[in-house]
């Protein structure tokens, strides 16, 4: 894995809100941080991609995955914890299926990546929400094509997958 702070294009913002990230935030598969680059040169001038976070310790992973199934469980008392948890596995990848087969999510082989857009003073475009507020914004706002979004921040959003497809990368719509 590649340390994308390192590329001459793509910006690094801090470390995601879970302090125990900061070692490996910025770590990609090398193909991966190339896409990134190919994608940023489709942007228009003065703007930038910044990873948020890539590389995430199943640690971590486990972490995210059972605070999300907790707030599924929480807001959703009358549904089943299968119904919970494809919900929760919806914005974080579990480490097990519902059956308890392994899994190996995709943040934690470095080949996934969450990113934005910042302007020339690495001020984030609006999307909508921070990329940080994902765990305390209603679900459903995470997703791409969220019919509640401002015409800017759907815009921006649309950008976004705009530029990561051209460079080969595949948008996850929720």
């Amino acid at each position: 894995m590649l340390d994308a702070s390192r590329s001459s294009l793509i910006r690094c913002g801090p470390p995601p809100e879970c302090p125990e990230t900061a070692p490996f935030y910025r770590l990609l598969r090398a193909g991966v941080l190339a896409r990134l680059e190919q994608a940023q040169q489709h942007l228009p001038a003065g703007l930038h991609l910044r990873v948020y976070e890539g590389y995430r310790h199943p640690k971590i992973q486990q972490i995210l995955f059972d605070a999300q199934w907790r707030r599924m469980q929480i807001a959703h008392p009358d549904q089943s914890a299968a119904w919970c948890y494809a919900q929760a596995a919806m914005l974080a990848s579990p480490l097990r299926t519902f059956a308890g087969e392994p899994m190996i999510p995709p943040h934690s082989t470095g080949g996934a990546v969450d990113v934005d857009i910042v302007d020339a003073a690495g001020q984030p475009l609006d999307f909508g929400m921070a990329l940080c507020d994902w765990g305390e914004v209603a679900p459903e706002l995470c997703a791409t094509q969220y019919p509640g979004l401002t015409d800017t921040a759907a815009r921006h959003r649309q950008l976004l997958v705009e530029v990561m497809t051209a460079a080969g990368l595949v948008n996850y719509p929720q």
